[in-house]
């Protein structure tokens, strides 16, 4: 592992800048900020609610998961949909969504081209492993005993609170397949008649 990671080093760095615009190749580019929502969206599906290990089934189901993290005004109405009753999401700032932290659409819907680079650094800091699925094909991301506990600092950490309510709410309604996900996201006229490669807002 290439050095002990703290929650100092995945705190916001300062935005970049181009004159008020970024170069394409910049604008998903892995940042410190990307990796920690990752890392704690990862976490909070790498155990159930007894301590016994699991994992996040897939890239798929991860990416379908982080959109509905990015966009929480797509959360909320994603949850109310699925019977989620308002009163019981008053803590969701749906304001709270990073302009950096837009996706775009794909094929099989929202994408971040970042992802690869993404899971490759945290797999590669010892904070992340790839699990094999028990009886299918496919695998599973999991955090390390390393990367639970640096997630469990980063909890503690108010600056990451409002990105906590979305982790809750997407762990105790949203735990579906990636087809189901997929299926909940597409409802939202927003991305289902975005065309291929638009940036989804």
């Amino acid at each position: 592992m290439a050095g002990r990671m703290s929650p100092r080093d995945m705190q916001p760095s300062e935005p970049l800048t181009n004159g008020g615009a970024e170069p394409q190749r910049d604008r998903y580019r892995p940042t410190r900020e990307a990796e920690a929502r990752l890392l704690l969206l990862v976490d909070a599906f790498s155990r159930k609610s007894g301590g016994t290990l699991r994992t996040l089934e897939g890239r798929v189901k991860l990416a379908k998961l982080d959109f509905l993290l990015r966009y929480p005004h797509y959360l909320r109405r994603v949850l109310i949909d699925r019977g989620v009753a308002a009163a019981d999401l008053v803590a969701l700032d749906i304001d709270d969504a990073p302009l950096d932290a837009r996706m775009v659409r794909y094929r099989y819907g929202p994408w971040d081209p970042a992802y690869f680079a993404l899971l490759g650094s945290l797999i590669g800091r010892g904070l992340v492993e790839i699990v094999p699925l028990a009886g299918r094909n496919g695998f599973g991301y999991r955090t390390t005993p390393t990367g639970a506990e640096l997630a469990a600092q980063l909890k503690q950490d108010e600056s990451f609170d409002s990105m906590q309510v979305r982790v809750r709410l997407l762990r105790r309604h949203m735990d579906l397949s990636g087809s189901a996900l997929k299926n909940a996201i597409y409802a939202l006229p927003e991305v289902l008649d975005a065309t291929w490669h638009q940036e989804l807002t």
